[in-house]
């Protein structure tokens, strides 16, 4: 026969004789199961109600150790992403404006959406400008190679910056005639580099130039062409913060490739003084003075331009 258990102690407290709020914060897992251990020891079947009941103990006592469980792990505080730094936006912006420049050829081809993007970045650059004073900076110091303009490349020579101040509002024209005789027969512009000086007061140019013959009636493949490089050095001098105040003084031309055209050879190396042949013209007791002014500097790129807004953007090389 088997024993009599009271069926009080087998159901133990039911779903409705716990606080309403959070009625298994106050007792255990192992509390709630301790009934059903004793009557299944016993080998007592509970009236109905009273398995109901343990099917409610059951399902507390497992939200129960889910609670403990959740409860015991150690709480982690949400952690905001970090937030890139100055020079990591900088980064960035600089290398898509060196992938836009390559792909654009310096921006001498640059469709409309390139030059769009490629203005857009240099902005971004400006604005987060990391040297408030590039004209007096020793970093403005050493050699820039030109990766992108906005206007002809080889406006990057302070020869062309005299001129076009010389010639005011005709001086597109002058830049068109000469971006087409330098560009005919597959001709063109070659690499540009700006060597700057502020110490010794000096500013160099490096231009190299392809320069080809042909005759129209024979197609447009050159009869011959050559390499060669203008080179302009002019004085130069900070004026404040972003400018620097440039005069051209000589031009010499090198003659890279001698043996294309030996005819030519008597070119190589001439200098010609083109601030006393701009005095002369002007009537002024110097050659003019052009500003350039930059607006991006670090040490490995410089951003420039000049008074009518021609942007120029050197890598150090």
């Amino acid at each position: 026969m088997k024993p009599e258990v009271d069926v009080t102690v087998l159901t133990g407290p039911t779903v409705r004789d716990l606080p309403a709020t959070r009625f298994c914060a106050s007792m255990s897992a192992s509390t709630l199961a301790a009934p059903l251990r004793v009557a299944h020891s016993a080998g007592v079947r509970a009236p109905g109600g009273a398995r109901r009941s343990f099917r409610a103990t059951r399902i507390v006592s497992r939200a129960v150790a889910e609670d403990e469980s959740s409860s015991s792990a150690v709480y982690q505080p949400a952690v905001a992403p970090e937030q890139p730094s100055g020079a990591d936006v900088n980064a960035a912006a600089k290398k898509r404006l060196l992938a836009v420049a390559a792909a654009s050829g310096r921006g001498l081809d640059a469709t409309p959406a390139q030059k769009t993007a490629a203005s857009s970045l240099i902005g971004e650059l400006i604005a987060a400008n990391p040297n408030p004073e590039p004209a007096t900076s020793p970093t403005i110091d050493g050699d820039w190679e030109l990766i992108y303009s906005d206007t002809f490349l080889f406006r990057s020579s302070p020869f062309f910056w005299a001129v076009g101040s010389m010639m005011g509002d005709t001086a597109d024209f002058f830049y068109q005639a000469h971006s087409h005789q330098t560009g005919i027969f597959g001709g063109g512009v070659g690499r540009v580099v700006q060597t700057v000086d502020t110490k010794g007061g000096r500013l160099i140019s490096d231009c190299v130039v392809k320069a080809s013959v042909g005759l129209p009636l024979l197609g447009f493949s050159p009869i011959f062409a050559g390499y060669g490089s203008v080179i302009t050095a002019g004085r130069c001098a900070a004026k404040d913060g972003t400018r620097l105040a440039v005069t051209a003084e000589t031009t010499t031309v090198r003659q890279d490739d001698a043996n294309v055209l030996p005819q030519l050879n008597f070119l190589n190396g001439t200098t010609v003084p083109v601030e006393d042949v701009m005095k002369q013209v002007g009537g002024g007791e110097a050659g003019p003075e052009v500003y350039l002014d930059t607006f991006y500097l670090d040490d490995e790129m410089r951003i420039s331009k000049l008074e009518d807004g021609s942007v120029f953007v050197y890598q150090r090389c």
